[in-house]
């Protein structure tokens, strides 16, 4: 199954539910990610969660939708969740997992924050994870009744060993992964070896590529057109060869200050092998201008539709 993020989509933020599920089936694609459920009803009516299920099925897609951020150390990260619920960011969860199911998603997505929160945030970052945790802990049950599944993805902010721990704790029955290979480039892990750390968890899979360029004090992640970038896609899509793949046209250019002794004492510990790696993407690509437009992520996505759709 390969799929696209409704962000996507060319005008994907623009777009209602319907309107997006057709533009992916004009695209020749199997299934379509909704950013929220809110995405699909801003209201979460039931009828229009209907429709757009029904839509679907019309048109042969699959559907699923990210959760949102979870993280109850920083509720306002969580405050549409926490909307949802009342006030009350387990109730809202529990309320959009049930929503989901109810229209056959059980395999929401969600992160933990930014990537500031990492390092800036007035809570440490283990206390964060922890929080998580533990509210994915409370949550099992309601998880377990509906059939569902929430993955935690990996996002700028958190390493493929911390996503794996997490599900581990929690567990895998619960809690999977959804593998994002551009994003562990920022927390400086060569991705081939972080597919294979979280390859027994990962459900679903997001596209892109990217580059790395030195800048002062260390490198910096840019965008590029799938299979213009560093990403060994040939070597990560074996590893993990059942997961729904979906198109992810990602716009953050992440710095990383990796020759900042203060930056790199509260960088989690790093494999010297990988670190190896990902500095070896910012030498390979040299003092070069990227040629793509950051700003315009989605004028990447012809290139990703070729290179990945039958022709």
């Amino acid at each position: 199954m390969i799929g696209i993020i409704k962000s996507s989509l060319p005008d994907g933020r623009k777009l209602s539910a319907l309107q997006a599920l057709e533009a992916a089936r004009q695209l020749g694609l199997q299934g379509l990610l909704f950013n929220s459920l809110f995405d699909i009803s801003p209201t979460l009516d039931p009828a229009e969660l209907a429709a757009a299920r029904a839509e679907a099925d019309r048109l042969g897609l699959e559907i699923s939708s990210m959760l949102g951020i979870v993280n109850p150390a920083l509720p306002a990260r969580s405050q549409p969740i926490v909307d949802a619920g009342g006030g009350d960011l387990e109730t809202g969860i529990g309320r959009l997992v049930e929503l989901a199911a109810g229209i056959g998603i059980h395999d929401m997505f969600f992160i933990i924050g930014m990537i500031e929160d990492r390092f800036e945030a007035p809570v440490s970052w283990q206390a964060q994870v922890d929080g998580v945790s533990d509210l994915l802990a409370r949550c099992a049950p309601l998880l377990r009744r509906n059939g569902s599944k929430l993955l935690l993805k990996t996002h700028e902010e958190i390493t493929t060993a911390e996503v794996a721990a997490l599900v581990e704790k929690v567990g895998p029955d619960v809690v999977g992964v959804a593998f994002d290979p551009v994003n562990v480039l920022c927390r400086l892990e060569d991705p081939v070896a972080a597919a294979r750390r979280i390859a027994p968890h990962a459900t679903q899979i997001y596209v892109d590529d990217a580059v790395l360029r030195f800048q002062e004090n260390g490198i910096r992640r840019f965008l590029a057109p799938l299979g213009e970038g560093f990403v060994d896609w040939d070597a990560i899509m074996p590893q993990i060869p059942d997961a729904k793949v979906w198109i992810e046209m990602h716009s953050g250019q992440f710095a990383m200050p990796v020759f900042d002794a203060e930056w790199l004492r509260v960088q989690p510990e790093v494999a010297l092998a990988e670190f190896a790696v990902v500095l070896a993407m910012a030498a390979k690509f040299g003092a070069q201008d990227e040629p793509w437009d950051q700003a315009a992520p989605v004028a990447r996505l012809p290139q990703a539709l070729q290179r990945l759709l039958p022709r």
